[in-house]
């Protein structure tokens, strides 16, 4: 679906907008407004008088804290990252007032708005390069990046609002049940994957947006690939997305399966339970999501139960 557009860089005060100049040690010479992704705050590509061109994005906490906490986390995150995982380099994290700005390296390449079978490959890869590395010891287990894994649980509580729902959830809750454990592990987890977190460059794609970044089973990217996608869309449209996602899901443990069950029920139960008086098409992304799921997790509980 289509984002809301961002606010302009133009609207950031004068002072933040400042304070990252001085911090990247030259002047703004003109810059690119972006837009997509899960905040209301200003994304740039921004050009600089020592002819460097990098991203900046920001946000204020008065307008949505949450946002604000997102990119002091990842400006931790980025810090200890290894130099050999695909992912843009910190370059200055700019805080005034409620205001808080992250500067990172430029990574080329496009974001395509749905998936094909080249980006597949290439976050592929980048995620398989990513998990290749232990987690950096700050980072925290993946059980605390994930929340609203009951979806499906908690679902049944509430009632079914339609007939799919009525006869998956209780599958769905006990294929999920124990994710705390079969989740867990050591290796360096994106924890973020979707179409929009990522930019492909002929054959090698940058991972974006490391907020959630954790220690984790290594697999765990990769089935937040698959749901995503099918979430997203694949070029080709759903059938082809959702081979592709089960093609994928197939060369893993079965526990990635259940997680990708998992993801269908916390989109599901966010959007049932969690305003956005920011955003609010936040819950219609996350219900379309849980929606283009249901053919991928109706097959993913059969295969589970054979």
């Amino acid at each position: 679906m289509a984002f809301t557009p961002r606010a302009a860089w133009a609207e950031t005060p004068a002072p933040v907008r400042a304070a990252v100049a001085r911090a990247l040690g030259s002047t703004i010479v003109a810059h690119t407004d972006l837009h997509g992704g899960m905040s209301p705050g200003p994304a740039v590509a921004l050009h600089l008088a020592d002819g460097r061109q990098v991203f900046v994005k920001a946000v204020s906490a008065d307008v949505r804290p949450h946002n604000r906490h997102m990119i002091e986390r990842e400006s931790r995150v980025l810090d200890v990252l290894p130099r050999s995982v695909p992912a843009p380099r910190r370059l200055a994290t700019v805080e005034h007032g409620p205001w808080i700005a992250l500067a990172t390296t430029w990574c080329p390449g496009l974001t395509e708005p749905c998936w094909t079978d080249a980006s597949i490959a290439a976050v592929v890869q980048a995620c398989r390069t990513a998990s290749s590395h232990r987690a950096p010891k700050s980072l925290s287990p993946v059980v605390e990046r994930i929340s609203d894994f009951d979806g499906w649980a908690r679902t049944r509580q509430t009632g079914a609002t339609d007939d799919w729902t009525a006869d998956h959830a209780a599958p769905a809750a006990a294929l999920v049940t124990g994710w705390q454990q079969w989740t867990a592990g050591d290796a360096l987890i994106h924890r973020d994957i979707r179409l929009d977190n990522t930019t492909v460059d002929a054959n090698s794609a940058v991972l974006l947006d490391w907020a959630y970044a954790a220690a984790g089973a290594p697999w765990l990217d990769l089935a937040q690939l698959a749901a995503d996608v099918v979430a997203t869309g694949h070029v080709l449209g759903e059938p082809t997305a959702t081979k592709r996602a089960h093609s994928l899901l197939r060369g893993l443990p079965p526990e990635a399966s259940r997680f990708v069950i998992a993801l269908a029920g916390m989109w599901h139960i966010r959007a049932e339970t969690i305003p956005d008086t920011v955003m609010p098409y936040i819950s219609t992304w996350r219900r379309a999501r849980s929606a283009a799921l249901r053919p991928l997790v109706s097959a993913l509980i059969a295969d589970l139960h054979r």
